[in-house]
């Protein structure tokens, strides 16, 4: 089941954090966030306030995080979008995390499918993403999932991350 994330699972939200920073550090770093910096307990807890914040529940335990909604960081308005749409047609998927132990089940698939939806059900014509420029696998799993790559940019990630972005959209109408 997929749900808006409460108070109560911040703990479970963080942990997967942890476990992606452990994941990567025991094979490869993918994602080039940077442990205490981005994401933070922070960053989760500003989307459970914001009500912005979905996990996806099985079997009682948290086991995917997603923030989203209409943010676009200002590097957003440099990128030359296939899908050329108003902010109010638009939703940003931020900071989607799959514990490293259920990825290849189909979980960040469930997960885009349910932002597909929550920007459907909110009249938005575009989904739009950004994710490091060395994350391959994440790029791959987008394309496959129906998103285009629509150009890349050098940035302050979050305001943190110095870092080299690829931008990425899918049209829904």
């Amino acid at each position: 089941m997929i749900r808006r994330a409460a108070a109560a699972d911040l703990d479970a939200i963080c942990a997967i954090y942890s476990e992606i920073f452990a994941h990567e550090r025991e094979t490869e770093r993918f994602t080039q966030w940077i442990e205490g910096v981005y994401p933070t307990r922070e960053t989760a807890g500003r989307g459970i306030d914001a009500g912005t914040m979905y996990v996806l529940e099985e079997g009682g335990a948290v086991r995917a995080s997603v923030i989203l909604n209409s943010f676009q960081p200002a590097e957003y308005y440099e990128i030359p979008w296939l899908y050329p749409a108003a902010d109010e047609d638009v939703l940003v998927i931020h900071t989607l995390c799959v514990s490293p132990g259920f990825a290849g089940r189909g979980t960040g698939t469930r997960m885009v499918d349910f932002a597909a939806g929550v920007a459907l059900g909110g009249g938005k014509r575009v989904i739009r993403l950004d994710t490091n420029a060395k994350n391959l696998p994440a790029q791959r799993f987008y394309l496959k999932n129906g998103y285009r790559l629509s150009g890349s940019h050098h940035a302050l990630h979050e305001g943190v991350l110095d870092t080299e972005l690829v931008y990425m959209e899918r049209k829904l109408l």
